[in-house]
């Protein structure tokens, strides 16, 4: 027996980590009651470290929330899987017309201000990795379809500036110039850019009536189309799930412009007034509250759903020929319209005149089935990935709050500082987002 306890006493006590490598902690314990008690001393510190890893919270970022908070210059994370409030990230600059673009993984959130401000976040260590500074003044950006670039949409200096997505160093400048044959050279605002399948950046140039095509897949990014008196100063676009059709919209023409991206030979113009019998054109104008945000343009099954400038309507057009089907009066001018994943409804922000109101369209009926105020400066409603869900912020009562989008029933709410454009992770798979 003691010859068995020497025996025990002199075998050397091993530890190893997870993967079975011997740590660099060997001793030789000659007394057999010193070496149980080491053992059951690191029998503990093993588990404090299961309990402290059990107890860590953990996320994937499918689901996540990025919403913006305007003035403070910040934006917070939710976790929409659980409505959890996972954390704030401030130090942001100028968010006034803050947009959030994603990496294709979904790691990271670039935060784009309207101070031509570039502020790369990861998502999952809720930190500021890098900002740079990329002009005096942007509408937003995009993601290239390849994930390597962020291109944004400069008002001043009128361009499309290409920031490397690693580093964030800017890899190219498109200068938004027109030269007419007179001689005169004009550059513009750039608004309305997407990316789109081969890898192309499309975008529009405000104050000289074009729409160009840029190829992000070869070098020095070429441009190489160029459409000239499309309309009358495009405000904005969007490009439709599938990538195939570039819609814009003008601020004083009664069409919108059609870019097919499979042709690229002509853009076709889309009335946006309903003609009388007698040929008279419908409608009455309103005030212009605000430009609508046209990549809230919802684009549901073989349906487009858009909100009319400085009218009290949402136009339904058939995406099968682009006649439009059916005028759906609101009860204000559209900012979004928003369509549940399942393309059956459209949900539409008002501003002005019952700006506080969200409107829902059902596209089986092509009529408003509910109006409802959640609450003061109700703006930017954005579904869950599978749409149980739906997120809308309430800029003047600094909350964002979550509503079941069968009952309308309110599901929870969250704290926030003036609160403003809400965007999904989901984003990072959808082109023009």
């Amino acid at each position: 027996m003691k010859k068995d306890m020497r025996r025990f006493a002199d075998n050397r006590f091993e530890i190893r980590d997870l993967k079975g490598n011997i740590l660099n902690l060997k001793s030789k314990i000659r007394n057999p009651k010193l070496s149980i008690l080491f053992a059951f001393l690191w029998f503990l510190i093993f588990f404090n470290i299961l309990a402290f890893a059990k107890e860590t919270d953990t996320y994937g970022t499918a689901s996540l929330m990025v919403i913006v908070e305007r003035e403070a210059g910040s934006v917070i994370v939710i976790d929409s899987s659980r409505h959890k409030f996972l954390g704030r990230i401030s130090g942001l600059g100028n968010l006034i017309h803050g947009t959030v673009k994603f990496s294709k993984d979904a790691r990271f959130a670039y935060v784009i201000g309207r101070d031509a401000s570039v502020s790369k976040i990861d998502l999952l260590q809720l930190k500021l990795v890098k900002r740079v500074k990329a002009g005096d003044d942007s509408v937003g950006g995009v993601m290239t379809q390849d994930g390597k670039y962020i291109a944004l949409s400069n008002y001043v200096p009128g361009e499309v500036r290409i920031l490397d997505a690693e580093t964030l160093e800017t890899v190219k400048i498109i200068p938004a110039e027109r030269e007419y044959p007179d001689g005169r050279k004009v550059t513009a605002r750039v608004v309305g850019l997407v990316d789109a399948p081969g890898n192309l950046l499309i975008f529009s140039l405000m104050d000289s009536n074009g729409i160009w095509v840029a190829d992000a897949g070869k070098k020095d990014f070429p441009v190489i189309k160029k459409f000239w008196d499309i309309g009358e100063t495009p405000y904005d676009a969007l490009i439709t799930p599938g990538g195939r059709y570039y819609l814009n919209g003008f601020l004083n023409s009664n069409w919108v412009g059609l870019l097919d991206t499979w042709e690229m030979s002509e853009v076709k113009k889309i009335t946006t007034i309903k003609i009388r019998e007698n040929g008279e054109a419908q409608g009455e104008t309103v005030p212009l509250w605000k430009i609508p945000h046209l990549k809230g343009w919802s684009i549901a099954r073989d349906l487009a759903v858009l909100p009319a400038i400085k009218r009290e309507v949402a136009l339904v057009y058939n995406t099968k020929d682009w006649g439009l089907v059916k005028e759906v009066s609101l009860i204000g001018t559209a900012l979004y319209a928003v369509s549940s994943p399942d393309g059956r409804y459209v949900w539409v922000d008002l501003v002005g005149k019952n700006g506080d109101t969200i409107q829902v369209i059902d596209l089986k009926n092509l009529e408003v089935v509910k109006t409802f105020t959640p609450g003061k400066g109700a703006t930017h409603p954005q579904f869950t990935p599978k749409g149980d869900a739906v997120y809308i912020s309430l800029m003047d009562e600094d909350k964002v709050v979550v509503y079941n989008p069968t009952t309308f029933e309110k599901i929870t709410e969250f704290p926030a500082k003036r609160p403003s454009g809400i965007f999904s992770t989901e984003r990072a798979h959808k082109f023009g987002m």
